[in-house]
C-alpha cells in the first residue's frame, strides 16, 4: 500500500492539517444524514465502534456527541494523527487510540467485537482489498455494519476542476500534486466498490454520494445478517 504522503512526497504534519481544514465539508450534516438513517438504527443502546485510519481523529469526536454512549475506538498509521486525537474533547469518555499497520498488523480487536466499523478514504490505497476486508468482517459482529466512505472514479476534468477547500496557493503545484493522486483517488468506480464489498461477503445496505459525486459512502452488512 502507498500512503498519501509517499505519493504525494508531502508529510504526515501536512496530510493531518488537509484532514483538518477539510473535514466539516467531508463529514457535513448530509453524511450524518445517511449514518442517522441506515447506521443508527442498527446499533444497539451502548455500541462498540472504530474508525480504521481515524486520522486526527475529528469523525470519533463527532461521533461521540452524535452517537451518545459509544465505546469509541480509533487506529492509524501515523503518530502525527493519534496526537492530535488525544487533544480533542469528546461528549463522553474519549477513544482508545492506537497505531496500526494494516499491512503488518492485525486489527488490534476481540473478534465479532465490534457494531460498526468505519473506514474514510482509506481503502483505495489498497493493492489488494480484499484480505484486509476478511480481516475486518472478522472483528465485526455478524450483525455489525461497516461503512466505507471512499473515492470513485471521475473524469479527469471534473477531478481537476473540483473545488478544493485545501489548495496549495500556487496552482501549478497544485494541479501537480492532483495529478500525482489521480490514479490512485480514481482507481475504482461505484460498481467496482459494490463488487468488491459483495466477493468480500458485504450485503450492500445503502450507497449514495452526500457530499460530492467523487465520494461516495457504502452501508454494508456481513451476508446473511439482513437489512
Amino acid at each position: 500500500m502507498t500512503t498519501h504522503q509517499e505519493l504525494t512526497g508531502g508529510s504526515d504534519e501536512e496530510l493531518r492539517d488537509r484532514m483538518l481544514h477539510t473535514h466539516e465539508s467531508r463529514f457535513n450534516d448530509s453524511y450524518w444524514a445517511v449514518v442517522n438513517q441506515h447506521v443508527v438504527p442498527r446499533l444497539p443502546p451502548t455500541p462498540s465502534i472504530v474508525d480504521l485510519g481515524c486520522g486526527p481523529g475529528l469523525f470519533l469526536r463527532d461521533a461521540s456527541q452524535r452517537i451518545p454512549g459509544a465505546k469509541l475506538y480509533g487506529f492509524d498509521l501515523t503518530s502525527a494523527m493519534g496526537e492530535h486525537a488525544r487533544t480533542l474533547e469528546y461528549a463522553g469518555d474519549p477513544p482508545e487510540l492506537g497505531a496500526l499497520d494494516v499491512l503488518k498488523q492485525s486489527i488490534p480487536l476481540p473478534e465479532s467485537s465490534m457494531d460498526a466499523v468505519f473506514m474514510s478514504a482509506v481503502l483505495h490505497l489498497f493493492d489488494d482489498p480484499f484480505m484486509f476486508l476478511r480481516s475486518l468482517r472478522g472483528v465485526l459482529k455478524p450483525t455489525g455494519t461497516f461503512v466505507l466512505y471512499d473515492w470513485v472514479r471521475i473524469l479527469l476534468a471534473d477531478y481537476l476542476n473540483r473545488p478544493l477547500r485545501d489548495a496549495a496557493a500556487d496552482s501549478t503545484a497544485e494541479r501537480q500534486r492532483q495529478m500525482k493522486l489521480f490514479a490512485a483517488h480514481n482507481r475504482y468506480t461505484a460498481e467496482d466498490w459494490r463488487w468488491v464489498l459483495g466477493e468480500a461477503g458485504f450485503d450492500i445496505v445503502a450507497d449514495e454520494a452526500p457530499t460530492a459525486k467523487w465520494f461516495r459512502v457504502f452501508v454494508a452488512t456481513p451476508k446473511g445478517a439482513g437489512r
